[in-house]
């Protein structure tokens, strides 16, 4: 049997030609109400459209969730923890991580001292038994952490749950003080509850919980998490992969309310290029020098509670506004 190529493509224009007629009518007719309907629905944000928006607002850091005031007494309660990722703790890591805590904190309190404030910083070291450091697998995660994560939002959602889990099992080894009702009854679960035991135990306010693994020799950054108003309070602690004093000082005056002040999206109405032709010593700025080369701004200052106020040259960089495009 043998088709006529030229009937066909005849009917199949005009078939084409019917349908395209036809689409043209019904167009004319509902083209009003295609209109609307098509501007309700970008109304209701169903289509992605671009627009500008104006940011001016300082983030709320200072005296929020479980750190709230960097003077006096406060703990820094580190624990080691073995990750498969890196190199298991050895005696030699943990003592030169315990010695760049010592003089991260040392280097904090000197600051404050500057600033007219009494601040004493004491380090204590989790104990899992006889052991300094324990390994993850004993509370059951993994911390996936590698170059192209740490290079990529890798937020709470994902390092949350082991944060969690880890701070479960090195509840166990917390030892209690023989008067305490609230150690007695008060089951460790998460990084909340692991806080609220440390205060109870150490019978202080202020306690920064900060998981230390081995990742010295790798360049993964460390992470601080719920050091901004969350609408209820809750615990900040670090992830910290590295042994330098800036790094360890970085993420502890981010528990206490510091904020980044190296240029990023979270901020965008931060004046970045000022602040870093003004402060490009500033230990929020920059953390892989030593540390003696670096200093606390003003800016910071305010954010972790020793100012009261800015004047109007900060003020100004941190209400930099600036209308940015969103899709």
């Amino acid at each position: 049997m043998f088709l006529n190529t030229n009937a066909i493509f005849s009917l199949t224009k005009g078939y084409l030609f019917a349908i395209t007629t036809y689409t043209n009518k019904l167009m004319k007719r509902y083209s009003l109400f295609i209109i609307l309907f098509l501007l309700l629905i970008s109304a209701c944000g169903l289509f992605k459209r671009h627009y500008t928006v104006e940011y001016d607002k300082v983030p709320m850091t200072r005296g929020v969730n479980t750190c709230q005031e960097l003077e006096d007494t406060v703990v820094l309660y580190a624990v080691f923890v073995d990750v498969a990722i890196y190199n298991p703790w050895t005696e030699f890591d943990i003592a030169q991580t315990m010695d760049s805590i010592k003089y991260a904190t040392k280097w904090i309190e000197e600051k404050a001292k500057k600033m007219n404030k009494v601040l004493v910083i004491k380090p204590v070291f989790h104990e899992q038994g006889t052991k300094d450091s324990f390994d993850e697998k004993r509370a059951r995660v993994t911390l996936r952490l590698n170059g192209l994560l740490a290079k990529s939002n890798y937020s709470y959602r994902r390092m949350g749950p082991w944060a969690d889990a880890v701070a479960k099992y090195a509840g166990r080894g917390i030892k209690y003080r023989s008067s305490s009702k609230v150690g007695k009854r008060l089951k460790i679960h998460n990084v909340q509850t692991l806080n609220q035991a440390l205060r109870d135990k150490l019978e202080l306010d202020d306690v920064a919980i900060m998981f230390f693994v081995n990742g010295y020799y790798e360049n993964h950054p460390s992470y601080s998490f719920f050091t901004q108003y969350a609408g209820t309070k809750k615990a900040e602690y670090s992830i910290v992969t590295d042994k330098n004093p800036a790094v360890i000082a970085h993420e502890f005056l981010h528990l206490f309310g510091a904020v980044d002040l190296y240029p990023h999206n979270s901020f965008p109405n931060f004046n970045f290029k000022e602040i870093k032709e003004n402060y490009d010593n500033e230990i929020m700025l920059v953390q892989h020098r030593d540390i003696e080369d670096l200093m606390i701004s003003p800016i910071t200052s305010y954010f972790i509670g020793w100012q009261d106020t800015l004047d109007k040259a900060n003020t100004r960089l941190l209400l930099h506004k600036k209308l940015l495009p969103v899709y």
